[in-house]
């Protein structure tokens, strides 16, 4: 089976740049966004690595393909990483605070608890400054006087 990559000349297979992207490529796409390696990929896929590197190289649906399924992982990740938030840092500082907790463990929750503290605070600072370089910016371009100062 043969899969060409440029211009089709007359009858016959298109190339892969024009070919939208078959299941077994999407699957393997799939398991690559999960973390699996490129071989393993194509292997749980049912089809030939050297298919699977052919399509990404060749059409560039796949990249975008692979791109979106990867940031759903991500996406789906924090979501539920956000919902046990409230929880984890309750246990953080449930540690930190317990007398029973060894010295060791709660000294790194509690360095823990002001990593965080600081963290959100400097974020909060640094969205802040941003949106006033954005404020200032759309002045200096609409031609309105903004003081620097």
């Amino acid at each position: 089976m043969s899969i060409s990559y440029g211009k089709r000349e007359g009858r016959g297979r298109p190339p892969i740049a024009e070919s939208p992207l078959a299941e077994d490529v999407k699957q393997a796409l799939v398991y690559r966004s999960q973390g699996k390696t490129w071989k393993d990929s194509a292997q749980l896929a049912n089809m030939k690595y050297e298919k699977l590197r052919r399509w990404v190289a060749g059409n560039p649906a796949a990249t975008d393909f692979l791109q979106q399924v990867t940031q759903e992982n991500l996406d789906t990740s924090h979501s539920v990483l956000i919902a046990s938030a409230t929880k984890v840092a309750e246990r953080l500082i449930e540690l930190a605070l317990d007398r029973k907790t060894k010295g060791y463990t709660a000294v790194g929750a509690c360095e823990a608890v002001f990593r965080i503290i600081d963290k959100g605070v400097v974020d909060r600072e640094q969205a802040e400054s941003l949106k006033e370089i954005r404020e200032m910016l759309h002045a200096i371009e609409g031609g309105r006087v903004v003081d620097m100062a």
